[in-house]
C-alpha cells in the first residue's frame, strides 16, 4: 500500500502534466507566504507575500481548466454529461479533508489563528464567502475560495449541458463573455456603492474589511480565473488549429504570460483597493495566469519538459496545505518562541513551511488517499 501511495503521490507516469504541477506548487507557496505576513517576517516574505494572494487566482485558472477539460472529455466521448458520476467524484475529492479541518476548527478552538469564525452552517453549505466579515470572522477565512470552487463545480456541468443541448458552440462563447463582462460590471457597481465613500472621505471604518466582504470574496466578482480556465479547456478540446499553434510556442506563451503578470503586478502594486485595479486587475491577472497554464500544456514549454519530483509532491499536497497551513503556523509560534528561533528570521518561515507540508501529507495519507482509491474504483466501475 505504501509503495502504491508513493507512486500516486509522485506520479512518475510520463503522460503526467508536469507543467501544471509546477504552477500548482507555485500557487500554494504564494498563498502560504501571503498568509505568513500575519507574523513578523523577513523582508523577502513581505515582498513576495504582498502579491501572494494571487496564488488563489492561479488555483482558479487551474481548476477551471482541469474540471472543464474533464467535462468536455465526457461530452466528446458520450455527447452527454454524467452528472451523478461527476458530483460524486468531486465530493470524494473535496469533502473528506475539508470536513476534517472544519471539525478541528470547531472542536479545538485553541488552533484558531483568530478569535472569530463564521457560523458552522456556512462552512457546511459552502456559502461562507458571502457576507464574510474578515474583521470578526477571520479564522479559516481562506475557505472562501473553496466555497467559490464548489459553487462553480455545481453550476459548470449544467451550463455545459445547456450548451450541448443547443447544438452550437456559439452559446458557450456568449456565456463565457457574458460571465466575464458580468464580473466587471459587478465589481464596478460594488466599488462605486461600497468603496467610493472611503475615497471621498465619507467613511472611516476599515475599508479593507468592507472591500473583502463586498468585492473580494463574493462569487459573482471572482469568476474571471475559472472562466479563463474553462476557455483553455475548450481550446484544447475543440480548436485543433489553435492547439497545434500552441504546441510549438510554449515558451513564447510563457513569456507573454509573465509580461501580463508583471503588468497586473504594477497595476495592483499600490492601492489594489482602488477603482481601476479592482475593475481591470482581476481579469488581467486571470489572463496572465491563463497564458501560463496554456503554455504549461504545450510540449515545447520548459514547464512541461522539466520534471521535478518536489513540484509533483507539493502539487499533490497543495489542497491539504491550503486547508491546514494557517492553523499550523499559529500553533507553531509559541514553541518556536520557546526554542529561541528568531521571529523575523527565514529559518522560522522554512520550519513553518516544512510543518505545513508534513501536516498536508498526514491529511493526504490518512484522509484523502483512502477516498481517492474509492473514487478510482468507482471510476473503473462506470467506465
Amino acid at each position: 500500500m505504501l509503495k502504491a501511495y508513493w507512486n500516486q503521490l509522485t506520479d512518475v507516469d510520463r503522460k503526467h502534466l508536469a507543467g501544471l504541477d509546477h504552477l500548482r506548487a507555485l500557487a500554494i507557496i504564494l498563498v502560504f507566504l501571503c498568509h505568513y505576513r500575519a507574523y513578523d517576517r523577513p523582508a523577502w516574505v513581505n515582498e513576495i507575500g504582498l502579491f501572494g494572494w494571487t496564488g488563489v487566482d492561479l488555483f482558479f485558472v487551474l481548476s477551471g481548466y482541469l474540471i472543464g477539460n474533464q467535462l468536455m472529455q465526457q461530452v466528446k466521448a458520450r455527447q452527454s454529461i454524467g452528472f451523478s458520476e461527476f458530483y460524486l467524484h468531486r465530493a470524494l475529492r473535496i469533502f473528506p479533508a475539508y470536513f476534517v479541518v472544519v471539525f478541528l476548527y470547531f472542536v479545538f478552538p485553541f488552533i484558531r489563528e483568530r478569535e472569530g469564525i463564521a457560523p458552522l452552517w456556512k462552512f457546511l453549505t459552502f456559502t461562507q464567502n458571502f457576507g464574510l466579515d474578515f474583521g470578526n470572522e477571520a479564522t479559516f477565512s481562506h475557505a472562501w475560495s473553496l466555497c467559490i470552487e464548489e459553487q462553480f463545480y455545481l453550476l459548470l456541468p449544467i451550463s455545459l449541458w445547456l450548451v450541448v443541448r443547443s447544438g452550437t458552440s456559439k452559446r458557450g462563447i456568449w456565456i463565457f463573455f457574458g460571465i466575464f463582462i458580468f464580473g466587471l460590471l459587478m465589481r464596478g457597481v460594488n466599488w462605486m456603492y461600497f468603496m467610493k465613500p472611503f475615497y471621498d472621505g465619507g467613511l472611516t471604518d476599515n475599508r479593507f474589511v468592507t472591500y473583502n466582504k463586498w468585492i473580494y470574496y463574493p462569487t459573482y466578482n471572482r469568476l474571471d480565473g475559472l472562466m479563463v480556465g474553462v476557455a483553455i479547456a475548450a481550446i484544447m478540446n475543440y480548436r485543433p488549429r489553435w492547439r497545434a499553434w500552441q504546441a510549438k510556442r510554449g515558451n513564447q506563451l510563457l513569456l507573454a504570460g509573465l509580461v501580463l503578470l508583471a503588468g497586473s503586478y504594477f497595476l495592483m502594486r499600490g492601492d489594489r483597493l482602488a477603482f481601476w485595479p479592482t475593475l481591470l486587475g482581476y481579469p488581467l491577472l486571470s489572463l496572465a495566469y491563463g497564458m501560463m497554464v496554456f503554455a504549461a500544456l504545450s510540449p515545447s514549454c520548459i514547464l512541461h519538459r522539466v520534471r521535478w519530483k518536489v513540484s509533483t509532491i507539493v502539487a499533490a499536497l497543495s489542497y491539504g496545505m491550503y486547508l491546514c497551513h494557517k492553523f499550523l503556523n499559529h500553533i507553531l509560534q509559541g514553541p518556536l518562541d520557546a526554542w529561541g528561533v528568531a521571529e523575523a528570521g527565514s529559518l522560522r518561515v522554512l520550519i513553518c513551511l516544512a510543518v505545513s507540508v508534513l501536516g498536508a501529507w498526514l491529511l493526504n495519507f490518512l484522509v484523502e488517499y483512502p477516498f481517492m482509491r474509492l473514487r478510482l474504483r468507482l471510476r473503473k466501475t462506470h467506465s
